[in-house]
């Protein structure tokens, strides 16, 4: 039999139970906090989006600088049907997580062996990384999702006549596109993988010339805008990387969870170390085996992309570590290569083994579902609720808070106002205003105000001086001050 096991053969019982324990585990990992963390903006962007008018919808498909059009209508109707609780929305994302658990495993089963599928299935079940963003309203769950479903048709569909796996990939791919901009960085990577197939089909290049041209079509619309945006040299608003930090960044991302900078000591060290060994291991045990093609696929899915991005990054940065997530379940394919080759080699192992696994994702797990790591807008809400009058100015830095604020508010929020911009730079990176032109702002803005509940959240995005709270502190009496995890409230008397 070839060593690439075709997904359909007999799986034994054991195997059986274990990759049903992955998933649940999986499902039960995402579901037990998923409520946990409050809604940041991002999230309240998505839940924004989801509510726009049919119409506007739609014509994010195509307006520039749009990202991600096709998850808004997607949970548009997911919120039709369950309403628009965070536990509900983000419930949306849990799904896709845990069935990209369930595709990498069939993936991985087809181009390695069963025992190596369940390694990797566990690594990513029980990311910190991979949970995280499955407990997130966001498309970071769905995108892994179709790019694991497009390279799962690729190999398929290499491998035999008929056009359902071509279908699919391209279905997959093309819906990628929609769902994140830099998933156009898959299409290097299966041109990448069927030029290297070891069993190619006779006439897979008929389906492999036919799929890739298609491709360009659904591509056509983006494009449009996002080709000139990569000639020019401009800001992007993210830092400008080198290739080693983006490295960095994604390894203690994959390997330590979002919680990676909440603690010292020695034990994210060790917990990187050891993922980050057995994922050496897993490269070691398929050169030994001779098992290079599938060994290069996975580097290359982890790679590529990453290399890419670098590439455009350096006149026009884009690298944050998120945007980058689908090649993540490459990175945990190779560590479950290295945990199956000790595992084989050693069969007590398996004990040491699912303790250090189970143990060291643990971690990080308890940190994410425990530590308040995003803005706690629902507390400081509650909190204004209870205390503010009703004729009393409530004033947000940074505006767009009080689209979060808003959400989480029983009553209306009226009267409220957005606290002045104040960083404006001239070429040289002096300020263009000073606090002459905020005193004025704040002036006509609390005009006929006693209170005044100022809202202080990612106030460097806006005012990196932080001249309105200091025209405040000058001009009024702070009474309260509220601080929560990324957000501050502060209350003023005239």
């Amino acid at each position: 039999m070839s060593e690439r096991h075709h997904i359909a053969r007999e799986i034994s019982p054991p195997a059986r139970i274990a990759r049903t324990a992955i998933l649940g585990l999986a499902f039960l990992v995402r579901i037990v906090a998923l409520d946990a963390q409050g809604l940041w903006r991002d999230e309240v962007d998505q839940w924004r989006f989801a509510l726009l008018p049919w119409r506007e919808m739609l014509q994010n498909f195509t307006r520039p600088g749009w990202n991600g059009p096709l998850y808004s209508p997607l949970l548009r109707l997911w919120i039709a049907l369950t309403g628009d609780s965070v536990f509900a929305m983000r419930y949306f994302s849990l799904l896709w997580g845990v069935l990209s658990v369930a595709l990498l495993y069939v993936l991985i089963k087809r181009l390695l062996d069963e025992r190596t599928a369940a390694w990797s299935a566990l690594l990513m079940a029980l990311s910190p990384y991979m949970v995280w963003y499955a407990q997130e309203i966001k498309m970071y769950t769905w995108t892994p999702m179709l790019v694991l479903l497009a390279l799962y048709a690729l190999d398929r569909a290499c491998t035999g006549p008929g056009w359902h796996g071509w279908a699919t990939a391209l279905i997959a791919t093309s819906l990628a596109f929609y769902s994140h901009l830099l998933a156009a960085l898959l299409i290097p990577v299966e041109v990448l993988w069927f030029w290297l197939h070891p069993r190619r089909h006779r006439r897979a290049w008929e389906g492999g010339v036919l799929t890739l041209a298609l491709l360009t079509l659904p591509y056509l619309p983006l494009l449009r805008w996002i080709a000139p945006l990569l000639l020019i040299e401009r800001e992007t608003g993210f830092p400008a990387y080198s290739l080693g930090q983006m490295t960095t960044t994604l390894f203690s991302g994959w390997t330590l969870g979002i919680s990676q900078g909440l603690t010292g000591g020695p034990l994210p060290l060790y917990i990187a170390a050891f993922l980050g060994a057995m994922a050496l291991v897993g490269v070691a045990a398929l050169a030994f085996r001779k098992r290079f093609v599938e060994m290069t696929q996975l580097w290359l899915w982890m790679l590529v992309p990453l290399l890419l991005l670098w590439l455009v990054s350096l006149r026009s940065p884009l690298f944050t570590d998120r945007y980058l997530i689908w090649t993540a379940p490459a990175f945990y394919a190779l560590a479950g290569a290295g945990l199956a080759t000790i595992h084989n080699f050693r069969r007590w192992s398996i004990v040491i083994l699912l303790l250090n696994v189970v143990f060291l994702n643990g971690v990080g797990l308890y940190r994410q579902a425990t530590i308040p790591i995003k803005p706690q807008f629902e507390a400081a809400t509650h909190y204004i609720e209870a205390h503010r009058a009703p004729d009393e100015l409530l004033l947000f830095q940074i505006p767009y808070n009080h689209y979060v604020v808003g959400y989480y508010a029983t009553k209306p929020l009226d009267p409220w106002a957005e606290a002045p911009f104040s960083n404006w730079k001239l070429p040289d990176g002096s300020y263009q205003v000073d606090m002459a032109y905020v005193a004025g702002e704040m002036t006509k803005l609390t005009a006929g105000y006693n209170g005044v509940w100022l809202v202080y959240s990612e106030v460097a995005l806006w005012d990196e001086r932080e001249l309105v709270k200091a025209w405040l502190d000058s001009h009024a009496r702070l009474v309260e001050q509220q601080s929560y995890t990324g957000v501050t409230v502060y209350y003023y008397r005239r």
